[in-house]
């Protein structure tokens, strides 16, 4: 999407999905080998980051939007390594389309990392 001397390389992690002791079916993620690609060419925007402080613990909640071409394959339960970061995709893949020409400039996606 993005030239490849400015867009960043990311890469997508996905859990295999294993079956539950109780129900035998496959609903358990299992993150110890994930499913990985890389993504190239993705535009990173840092969007906020939190600060919460109580008595005994203290967490930063970090959040970035990710740009990336049409019909990348980023799912809601993914995890994104980007940027010496392991990210959660947070919500849907938004689907960028004019809807008066068709053109389709990319997709954008939410990831957040809490730390603390």
């Amino acid at each position: 999407m993005f030239p490849l001397a400015n867009g960043e390389t990311v890469v997508r992690e996905r859990a295999q999905l294993v079956n539950d002791i109780y129900s035998g079916e496959a609903t358990k993620r299992d993150w110890s080998e994930p499913d990985t690609i890389d993504i190239e060419g993705c535009a990173i925007a840092p969007s906020s980051s939190v600060e919460t402080q109580t008595e005994n613990r203290n967490t930063v909640t970090t959040a970035m939007s990710l740009y990336g071409a049409p019909g990348i394959d980023v799912l809601p339960q993914d995890r994104i390594r980007a940027r010496s970061g392991l990210w959660q995709v947070e919500g849907e893949v938004a689907d960028w389309l004019n809807a008066l020409t068709g053109w389709n400039p990319g997709v954008e996606f939410r990831v957040t990392k809490v730390v603390g």
